[in-house]
């Protein structure tokens, strides 16, 4: 599942509006990979190790999730662009994305797939944290992310590559599943605290 990156561009004065085009291209990129591989029924097997800490389910449009988020402006984070303001079809899962920004060049972008079942969406979580724990030269920083396992799992990764920093963050919360993806000449903690706030305002809009 190949929803991380590596970004090397150098932090040189004429160069940050190709650095930030980069990364919103990278942030919508995430994107399109997670809500691409739900919608092809990447998850059509669960996997036999998937464990379901509550069945709280949340009768919610991915598109309401997302808008909600970005409406907080959390971190100083405002709307750039997004997918657009679909509906729930009524379909096993729909997901939707937004990508915020800020003024000093910083991109995240906020997706939220809602799942049928909690059973289904932990599945999925299972699947994506199996082939990125552990990838070389990432640092686990789940930690941060533990105010949002109340309903569900976490996991957080990150790296810092010639002064850019990438950071992610995926939860459940019972059948929805919520992913930031980060990228800035932040330092490296300065993004991990953007990422929990990001993920909070996914979290309290996901119901």
């Amino acid at each position: 599942m190949p929803t991380h990156a590596l970004i090397a561009v150098r932090e040189e004065g004429g160069e940050r509006s190709g650095r930030k085009g980069a990364a919103a291209l990278l942030a919508v990129t995430a994107a399109v990979i997670l809500v691409g591989a739900v919608a092809y029924g990447f998850i059509a097997s669960p996997s036999s190790t998937s464990t379901s800490t509550t069945s709280t389910y949340y009768a919610i449009s991915p598109g309401v999730i997302v808008s909600s988020a970005a409406q907080q402006n959390p971190s100083g984070y405002s709307l750039e662009s997004s997918k657009g303001n679909p509906t729930s079809n009524g379909e096993t899962q729909d997901g939707d994305w937004a990508v915020l920004g800020q003024a000093d060049g910083s991109v995240a972008n906020l997706t939220a797939v809602v799942f049928s079942s909690t059973t289904t969406s932990q599945s999925y979580f299972s699947r994506v944290v199996a082939n990125l724990r552990g990838l070389p030269g990432y640092t686990d920083i789940t930690p941060t992310l533990s105010a949002y396992q109340q309903y569900g799992k976490c996991y957080g990764y990150g790296e810092d590559v010639d002064g850019i920093a990438v950071v992610n963050g995926v939860c459940t919360k019972g059948n929805v599943l919520l992913q930031v993806h980060l990228v800035s000449s932040k330092a490296f903690g300065d993004l991990e605290a953007d990422m929990t706030s990001l993920m909070g305002a996914l979290y309290q809009s996901a119901g």
